[in-house]
């Protein structure tokens, strides 16, 4: 069973109506420049925490992907997560079946361009396509770590 999602966001917190509150232009960007600056509070505790991640043990200890920004993304989760023994795609074996990790699956089959995997939804089972994590395009994510 995964662990609930930590709150781990790259966006702003705040409300229009706080925004709104404010009484001049000043204070509206002093607002923007403390919500901006808690933003990258969190991003960087986000990067620390993946630095520090201990190697996957099993397809059940791949914590959830964070909410970044795509520069972000790929200079500090795509490596920890190579790091922590995800598969790059540049070693993954077309036709080849992966223990890993995503939302609906820990096992899917390389295609060469995408991961394939069995989904039941509805009572209904179909195949389904999911990009690897160095592919992040704001969705679902397979992270592969065991060839089966």
């Amino acid at each position: 069973m995964k662990k609930p999602h930590p709150l781990e966001s790259n966006i702003l917190f705040g409300s229009v109506k706080d925004l709104e509150a404010c009484k001049t232009e000043e204070e509206k960007k002093e607002y923007i420049e403390k919500l901006k600056k808690e933003k990258e509070e969190r991003t960087q505790k986000i990067i620390k925490k993946w630095d520090e991640m201990e190697p996957f043990k099993d397809h059940e200890s791949i914590p959830l992907i964070p909410i970044l920004d795509d520069e972000t993304y790929h200079k500090h989760i795509v490596p920890n997560i190579i790091r922590c023994g995800g598969i790059p795609k540049s070693e993954l074996e077309k036709g080849a079946t992966y223990l890993g990790d995503c939302r609906n699956a820990s096992k899917a089959i390389w295609n060469g361009e995408k991961f394939v995997y069995v989904r039941n939804k509805f009572g209904i089972t179909f195949n389904e396509k999911i990009n690897h994590f160095e592919d992040d395009e704001g969705y679902d994510v397979f992270i592969p770590i065991k060839k089966l």
